[in-house]
């Protein structure tokens, strides 16, 4: 059972890290299309569009803070994870269901399944003690599959969500 909680301790920190690091990755190299995304929310003034940079900024903090940490503490990301998925919720309050999520890659209208998908990370990224015992081999193994098998699954579903939400 030790195995197992390690398993999930050490993947659900390094999916997690994955998000956040293809999720900076995305705001950085895809600048315009994120600042048209972020201002499409229409929860911060214009003049502070120009500090867009700051999103990307913290969310390479939360993987530092990740690999620091060695997946214990979690705050930055799950605070992040959480922002965002208000943002997408008072939106979706206010009608408004045709704006980029500005998730990265190919426009994607924001939805209900962003919110729940949120929380559903938001979870994952909630910090916890570390596992008793450090993994081996065989557990170390299972996880890196894990964590293989949790990104790709990721990315599946966001891509079903994208294709779905856009008709």
């Amino acid at each position: 059972m030790d195995v197992l909680w390690g398993v999930y301790f050490y993947g659900s920190a390094w999916l997690v890290l994955l998000i956040f690091c293809f999720a900076a990755f995305h705001k950085l190299h895809g600048r315009s299309e994120f600042l048209s995304a972020l201002a499409g929310y229409r929860l911060l003034p214009r003049a502070a569009l120009r500090f867009w940079w700051l999103l990307p900024i913290a969310e390479l903090l939360a993987v530092i803070e990740l690999l620091l940490s060695a997946g214990q503490s979690r705050w930055l990301a799950l605070s992040l994870l959480l922002l965002y998925g208000m943002a997408i919720f008072i939106n979706l309050l206010r009608g408004r269901r045709d704006i980029d999520c500005g998730c990265g890659g190919d426009g994607t209208p924001i939805g209900w399944g962003l919110v729940v998908r949120n929380l559903v990370l938001a979870g994952l990224a909630l910090p916890q003690p570390s596992p008793p015992q450090d993994l081996m081999f065989s557990g170390i193994a299972l996880t890196f599959v894990a964590v293989l098998f949790a990104f790709l699954g990721y990315g599946i579903a966001n891509q079903l969500y994208a294709n779905s939400a856009r008709g």
